[in-house]
């Protein structure tokens, strides 16, 4: 019996860790979940899932309301420090880690520090911690396994290793988003509610937009470039609208090695959850390739799309934490109506510009630098709307 902790349960992939938690009764037990808004989305996992502590880091005020709606009575966990405390309460073998943004960064140091193994679907506490991260995982040993679907793909393609001696190109797929054929013009002044519906995935409305802008898939290849150690030259961005083949990788002697399955983030959730047991999974539909039919591969289009290849520059320059940062705040600033959606690839790019020069040297330092650039950010867009 596996004790796991799910930190984000009531976001789309805490929800989804929840239903393969569910299926898995003699496998799995939730020792620990936490939530920072959805009071009712909180309290109706823990309910269901009985775990022996809830972690709650939204208001303290609205921790009365998760007290009443609890039908049993764990141990509360709430305040500043509960993510990190949750990571290690109650001895968990993992943390699923599904917070949203840099927030998760702090935790996922926690979970470093602690040898505990993380299955990690906060893409932002690598992309942000950068070569940091990279310092504690190979210092400590810690085993971070990937929920990212693409990453998922890549380490199965790869034979659950991280090692990529003897390869030439890691494939990350793309479905190209609500924009795909859409033009320049159209994007920059994409409305709201066309951003929000996105042809495959069913998600959050930050990586909902994200995904619209390719930044979602920026934020894949620096993940790609840190877990898997591999120059950002060697990483390519395959557009392909079927979602079904999630990554490829392409060896020395060209030949290709893909990781297929369904529209479904259950899988790589599954997997990393389990690892490295291989079972059936109840939670997803099967591929069915009588049905499939053809399958559609494209170069992405950076000139219409230039939040990719800011993430290469932001690889090469060292801004990383930068372009995440800048981003988070620039989507939070087109979701409120303050900016149109062109103006989130630029903002991305005048931070980087900006802090160019700001190299942090650990988790406080890159904290600092994320209100630094958040302060900025909200700067340019009162200018913009002046």
């Amino acid at each position: 019996m596996r004790n796991i902790t799910i930190l984000g349960a009531t976001g789309s992939v805490g929800k989804q860790s929840v239903d393969v938690a569910k299926a898995y009764p003699d496998k799995i037990h939730v020792g620990c979940i936490s939530a920072h808004r959805d009071v009712e989305a909180l309290a109706e996992a823990a309910n269901e899932l009985r775990p022996e502590y809830v972690a709650f880091t939204g208001a303290e005020t609205e921790l009365n309301q998760v007290e009443k709606l609890l039908d049993y009575r764990p141990v509360i966990l709430s305040g500043r420090d509960a993510l990190k405390k949750a990571c290690t309460c109650g001895q968990p073998d993992m943390v699923v880690l599904s917070v949203l943004g840099i927030a998760g960064l702090p935790a996922f140091e926690e979970c470093l520090k602690h040898k505990i193994t993380v299955a990690l679907a906060n893409k932002e506490s690598l992309v942000c911690g950068g070569h940091i991260a990279q310092k504690l995982i190979q210092e400590t040993g810690t085993k971070v396994l990937p929920v990212d679907s693409e990453h998922s793909a890549l380490f199965q393609c790869l034979n659950h290793h991280f090692d990529t001696k003897g390869v030439e190109n890691l494939w990350v797929t793309a479905s190209g988003g609500p924009f795909l054929n859409w033009s320049k013009e159209e994007i920059e002044h994409a409305p709201l509610e066309k951003a929000l519906k996105h042809p495959r995935w069913n998600m959050g409305q930050k990586i909902t937009i994200d995904s619209a802008s390719l930044a979602n898939k920026g934020l894949e290849v620096m993940e790609a470039h840190f877990m898997y150690h591999i120059p950002p030259e060697h990483i390519k961005v395959l557009i392909h609208p079927q979602s079904i083949v999630h990554s490829m990788v392409e060896w020395e002697d060209s030949s290709v090695t893909a990781q297929m399955g369904p529209v479904d983030m259950r899988m790589p959730i599954q997997k990393a959850m389990l690892f490295p047991e291989m079972v059936p999974n109840p939670c997803i539909k099967p591929l069915n390739f009588y049905e499939i039919g053809s399958l559609e591969f494209s170069e992405p289009d950076i000139e219409r799309f230039p939040c990719l290849a800011l993430a290469f520059d932001a690889i090469r320059e060292g801004t990383t934490a930068v372009y995440n940062t800048a981003n988070e705040e620039a989507v939070a600033c087109y979701l409120s109506a303050s900016i149109e959606f062109g103006e989130i690839a630029r903002l991305i790019q005048k931070s980087m510009k900006e802090f160019r020069e700001k190299k942090p040297q650990n988790v406080a330092e890159i904290l600092d630098l994320e209100q630094d650039v958040r302060n900025y950010v909200r700067a340019q867009v009162w200018d913009i709307r002046r």
